[in-house]
């Protein structure tokens, strides 16, 4: 190690030349940078060749002035144009430069894919990118800003809490039903678990490979798709410093409105009286609830209003520093994050229990140039976050809690002092004390990642070819400390003969526990890649890549086998071939191996192969067509797989336990828990893509994609084995079937509006459907019973029939779920037995996963100003209405009551009891009411099926950049600021909560409305 240190250092050393500045005359350099037309152009890079941080930028009217030594080359480089280079030789202090268009920088742009790079005129494969100033959208994760923006991505958000308001994403929709159906991730090129953690200022490019041309290299991790990120690195040029501030304000858009204590006891009274029984409250408890008399036995509590503020504020702070020259690069930032949640703290205690989330993150990229062919890359970063919650860990229990008491249950505290509690589960407590008085929880968690990147230029030795190394190595810790207490709890239902409260002990009180938890995950990675690309006679484009990778993942978490290492290796390739940019045919492979199979069985190959057709470059299309700047077709076939098919380790291992209640040796004997699956293989995507891009008049372009794939193998427990088997456990197999298919797309259009104004919109749109074509299970009397030929996790239920008129259509109808009066929901017998019960149970083939995802982004552009708005939606995705928060009454006393079932026309109610016919609606949102548990009503069916469709305005910005010349003297190149709203308004049916979250019901913490002020200072 001592050698290859010492050889190392000389390496650099011999790389790096020694400048003397001394020695050479120092000339000022001044002129005006303008483009093809003579306009000038603000904002170019002008540095000294070779000479790190040494550089300026052209101001507003182009112009630049800088310090130089003679016989130094001056480097002249902007976005779009030709980089030049210009040798001061001392004649002259004046140098003007017209840079020129560069034709084809859009066709020679570098996309990211498996495992390299491509020009992206020559990627075959179905790759989604995204402009990575769409991820720096105030947000505490990019994944909240995915959905509608990248075509091929499906997302739902379903929690706005600081620290868990991340997005669940899927590529392509949801396409296994077996154990892992997330995206392989890859951050530089590595595995990692960290995209909620990586700042979006961090990020230089962002890809999605969707198909098996793109995901095939990855062999069997990549059947679900592939997220590559790669992070920022320093460039030639002059110092840089960006710093990033910025401000929001957070509130809830929508709540769940629930009665007040007076309208709800009239109501329940009605729930009592229209099933002909006696109602709870007289007319003296009515009156005291109504003049709110006693508020200990009859309080009127709002618990939304008791623990939630109205707003909080979130603060992020960021800064980046990059430069360099030829010889050395870096990249340097920092950043931090901070949120509170909506909840109310008690002023008096001496510790915080509010929900608040933190985030620290630091990185640094260091590109050095060893030799004039040798570049040796460091890369280390980490994020440090800390999120504190009450006691009681799971703040779900605070939404589930304040969603079943009603106002009249309990008062926030007894006016003798005691803390309430209706009954012994956490759902049952207050809120109020679950947030307050249960202690608290802190969770730190943390992580650096580390890699080294070696990339050797082999032209020298063969024209075209070059060799990587990487090595990886990450660790992860967590940390939790509970100090959980709990005081003594209280329910009181009336009072003494001499006026006191009849208290009655519901919950001990809990002394102070604390506990820890501690965990420590370390991953090692090393790659090894040769790659080869050469362009012969100016007609023929070749290129080629052999990898080979290694990784292992170590978790102290884990015991027993588990604690066994996780490993993975694989060795893939890819073979390109391009004929005067028009034909194009590609093949890819993997050959991945792991250690979640039996030795001799663990490796499988997965190649794909893809063609395409780039018309546009025929002399026939340029002559007769040449408002089609680009015309692509494109096709690939081929597979991918999947190896985390199961919840635990090793799925071929028989497990035994002793000491058994039964198997062999009677009482005390030997039995076996799990057994292994012989045959034992990954999960396997086949995979077809067809695609077609269109660019018009370079202004308007179009990707569109329609794709299929098929899972194979899908592990599941077998269900089929008859009980003359013996197994005492059923085994398990890969025998599930699973198809998906769909479209996808993107479309883009750039207008210039004059001179100095501009419009751009975007737009893209995925359709993923997926059915089970197999599932194992035992056969059913009635077909319509098996998951086969339905989406994975459809919703089912009863086919309502609408709600009963009379008793005459009671009696001739048949038997429901007990005694049913009119107004109650009639639903269909589907097997034709004369009774309706869980037999009648069919899939409605939607589930709460959007099938539909889409997204429209428009801006617009004057002078320094600039105006966007983005619209997202999603489609073909329903919810069940369900809970005692939702159905009136149906926990009797548990289970606030929604506002609008106060409304005479959402509701059934007989002429008997309204006095009016008018009442009994034939529509009613809800049924006829009833106090306590009524099986009929509350059954998951299609009357309480409803669709969660929604488009959002989810945001818009007003920006403004001064380049003004005073700031030039505190070193400023330019300021931007904007204002930023976030989820402003909301299109749906469901009204009542988010439909991203319809499927809590109203039990989950709402998505926010943010208003943000963001500052970027950029030096």
């Amino acid at each position: 190690m001592k050698y290859v240190c010492i050889i190392m250092c000389a390496l650099f050393l011999a790389g790096c030349p020694l400048h003397t500045w001394g020695q050479n005359e120092e000339l000022k350099i001044t002129g005006v940078v303008t483009d093809e037309n003579n306009e000038t152009l603000p904002g170019v890079n002008i540095y000294i060749k070779n000479m790190p941080g040494v550089g300026v930028s052209s101001d507003m009217d182009g112009g630049y002035q800088i310090n130089v030594a003679k016989n130094s080359t001056l480097v002249f480089s902007y976005i779009g144009f030709k980089t030049q280079e210009h040798l001061i030789t001392g004649e002259t202090n004046l140098l003007d430069v017209q840079l020129t268009v560069d034709s084809g920088s859009e066709l020679e742009e570098i996309v990211v894919v498996g495992h390299g790079h491509q020009r992206k005129a020559s990627v075959i494969g179905s790759i989604s990118t995204m402009e990575t100033k769409e991820l720096r959208t105030p947000s505490s994760s990019i994944t909240n800003t995915f959905a509608g923006r990248v075509a091929g991505i499906i997302s739902v958000q379903r929690s706005g809490e600081p620290g868990n308001d991340f997005s669940q994403f899927w590529i392509r929709g949801i396409s296994t039903f077996g154990a892992s159906q997330s995206a392989l991730i890859l951050i530089d090129g590595v595995e990692r678990a960290g995209i909620n953690q990586i700042d979006p200022e961090d990020i230089e490019s962002f890809s999605v490979l969707k198909d098996a041309s793109a995901t095939a290299v990855y062999g069997v991790r990549g059947a679900n798709g592939v997220v590559l990120i790669t992070t920022k690195k320093g460039s030639a040029g002059k110092l840089s410093i960006r710093l990033k501030n910025y401000a929001t304000l957070s509130s809830s858009p929508r709540m769940p409105e629930y009665l007040e204590a007076y309208d709800y006891a009239l109501l329940a009274n009605e729930a009592r009286e229209v099933r002909g029984l006696d109602p709870i409250y007289d007319d003296i408890e009515l009156n005291i609830i109504n003049r709110n008399l006693d508020p200990d036995l009859y309080p009127n509590v709002s618990w939304q209003d008791e623990i939630l503020k109205k707003q909080t504020l979130d603060r992020n702070h960021y800064l980046n520093i990059s430069g360099g020259g030829d010889e050395a690069r870096y990249f340097l930032s920092a950043g931090t994050y901070s949120s509170d949640a909506l909840y109310k703290e008690n002023s008096l205690a001496d510790y915080h229990t509010n929900v608040k989330y933190n985030r620290h993150t630091f990185r640094s990229n260091l590109d050095i140039n060893v030799t004039n062919s040798t570049v040796i890359s460091l890369g280390v970063d980490g994020y440090m976050t800390t999120q504190n919650r009450p006691g009681i860990g799971e703040t779900s229990k605070i939404w589930e809690a304040q969603a079943n008491l009603t106002p009249l249950t309990v008062p926030i505290q007894y006016s003798s002092g005691q803390f309430p509690a209706y009954g012994k589960s956490q759902n049952e407590m207050s809120p109020a004390v679950l947030l307050n008085h249960t202690g608290y929880l802190t969770d730190h968690r943390s992580a650096v990642q580390s890699n080294i990147n070696l990339k050797q230029d082999l032209s020298n030795w063969v024209d075209g070819l070059s060799a990587r190394v990487l090595y990886s190595f990450d660790t992860y810790s967590t940390h939790i400390v509970k100090r959980e207490k709990a005081p003594d709890l209280y329910y009181a239902n009336k009072r003494k003969p001499n006026g006191d409260l009849d208290l009655e002990l519901n919950v001990n009180q809990k002394s102070l526990e604390i506990s820890t938890a501690s965990l420590t995950n370390r991953k090692y990675y090393l790659e090894g890649a040769i790659d080869y690309s050469k362009f012969i006679a100016n007609r023929h484009r070749i290129g080629g890549l052999l990898h080979y990778f290694h990784q292992e993942y170590n978790s102290t978490e884990f015991t027993g086998t588990n604690a066994i290492p996780q490993r993975n290796q694989g060795l893939s390739g890819r073979m390109t071939y391009a004929f005067d940019d028009t034909y194009y045919v590609e093949g890819n492979f993997g050959y991945t191996g792991s250690e979640n199979f039996k030795r001799g069985e663990q490796f499988g190959f997965f190649p794909s192969i893809a063609v395409g057709w780039v018309p546009t470059f025929y002399d026939w299309m340029k002559e007769h067509a040449p408002i089609i700047s680009l015309l692509k077709f494109r096709y690939s076939y081929g597979t991918a797989g999947n190896d985390k098919i199961s919840n635990y380790r090793f799925p071929y291992f028989t497990f035994v336990q002793e000491g058994a209640a039964a198997g062999w040796a009677g009482s005390n004997g030997i039995t076996e828990t799990n057994l292994g699956a012989d045959n034992l293989r990954w999960e396997k995507a086949i995979k077809n893509n067809l695609g077609i891009e269109i660019t018009l008049d370079d202004r308007l372009s179009f990707v569109f994609d329609i794709f299929k794939d098929r899972r194979e193998g899908i592990f599941q427990e077998r269900t089929n084995l008859p009980e003359t088997v013996g197994n005492i456990a059923q085994p398990w197999g890969n025998v599930g079937t699973m198809v998906s298919k769909g479209i996808d797309g993107t479309a883009s259009l750039t207008q210039p509006l004059g001179e100095k104004a501009w419009a751009t919109v975007r737009g893209n749109f995925t359709f993923a459907h997926n059915k089970v074509e197999y599932w194992e299970e035992p056969p059913f009397k009635y077909p319509y019973k098996a998951k086969a030929g339905h989406i994975y996790n459809s919703h089912t239920g009863l086919i309502a029939l609408g709600l009963f008129e009379d008793e005459e259509e009671i009696l001739s109808s048949p038997s429901q779920f007990g005694t049913v009066l009119p107004g109650d929901i009639k639903y269909k017998d589907v097997n034709g037995d004369g009774k309706v019960d869980s037999e009648d149970y069919v899939y409605f083939d939607y589930s709460d996963v959007p099938q539909i995802t889409y997204g429209v982004a428009g801006e617009v552009g004057y002078k320094d100003w600039t105006l966007s708005m983005f619209f997202q939606g999603a489609g073909r995705s329903k919810f069940i209405y369900s809970g005692s928060n939702y159905f009136p009454y149906s926990g009797g006393d548990i289970g606030n009551i929604l506002s609008i079932v106060n409304d005479p026309l959402n509701r059934w109610t007989p002429a008997s009891y309204s006095g009016t016919p008018t009442t009994e609606v034939p529509n009613a949102r809800f049924p006829r009411l009833s106090y306590g548990s009524f099986a009929n009503n509350t059954q998951p069916s299609t009357y309480w099926l409803a669709s969660n469709d929604y488009v959002r305005l989810k945001n818009v910005e007003l920006a403004y950049r001064i380049k003004a010349d005073f700031l030039r003297k505190v070193a400023l190149s330019h300021v931007d600021i904007s204002v930023i709203g976030d989820n402003l308004i909301v299109w749906d049916n469901v009204k009542l909560w988010d439909p991203e979250q319809a499927s809590s019901n109203g039990t989950a913490y709402p998505i926010q409305r943010k208003f943000t002020l963001n500052l970027i200072l950029n030096f």
